[in-house]
């Protein structure tokens, strides 16, 4: 009986929204990060279980190319589990007089006259929309500070080198954990074959605030 070959493709799509229950139900406590920077972009490949995953620190996985693949098993006869992916993240705003944001719970139950906007952010290799410049995409870009800016890969659990070398970006403006890995489990812990660790943002996206725009959010 002749075997299929299975290939499975794994779409990670996040939304996130603002929704009354959970909008401003929490003050964030996290770090103080900066725009995410083009500079820091890296790419890595990780190896555990018999598998091959390219990745970019983007949030995007895979390519279309031979080497730049996720595939199984990790060998020369290994099968391409599925072209390029990447994050996906959603979110709902409400506005008034097309600009200022209202994150009042009170105001966003009881108010009718409020625009309601859907936003979705990603970051992929092709088709991403540009600054006018075409310098910058508006998208995602990783933040500095979650790796080692000397190495060649993102802060990856099995090569600790790429590790932050002051520690791990905390509450604020506050490094902890130099020397450690800070992973899925915790401080120092290594679970799975191998981790990767980044972080990204779209500060730097512009695409709605140019003069043009009557909504600007």
């Amino acid at each position: 009986m002749k075997k299929n070959n299975i290939i499975k493709t794994f779409v990670f799509i996040l939304f996130i929204f603002n929704s009354i229950m959970i909008a401003q139900s929490r003050p964030y406590e996290g770090p103080d990060d900066p725009a995410g920077d083009i500079a820091a972009e890296r790419t890595g490949w990780m190896t555990g279980n018999r598998v091959l995953m390219f990745y970019r620190n983007t949030t995007e996985q895979a390519d279309h190319r031979d080497w730049f693949v996720d595939k199984w098993p990790n060998t020369l006869d290994g099968t391409k589990m599925h072209d390029g992916i990447a994050l996906m993240i959603g979110a709902r705003v409400f506005l008034e007089n097309d600009t200022i944001p209202v994150t009042s719970i009170t105001e966003i139950e009881s108010r009718t006259d409020l625009d309601t906007l859907y936003y979705c952010q990603t970051s992929f290799r092709t088709i991403m929309e540009k600054n006018p410049a075409g310098t910058v995409e508006w998208g995602f870009y990783p933040v500095f500070g979650y790796f080692n800016e000397i190495s060649e890969t993102p802060a990856m659990s099995n090569i600790p080198f790429s590790w932050p070398l002051l520690g791990w970006p905390a509450a604020g403006n506050e490094l902890i954990w130099p020397g450690e890995w800070n992973g899925r489990f915790g401080r120092g812990v290594m679970k799975a074959d191998q981790e990767c660790f980044f972080v990204v943002n779209d500060a730097h996206d512009q695409e709605y605030l140019e003069q043009d725009d009557v909504v600007k959010y």
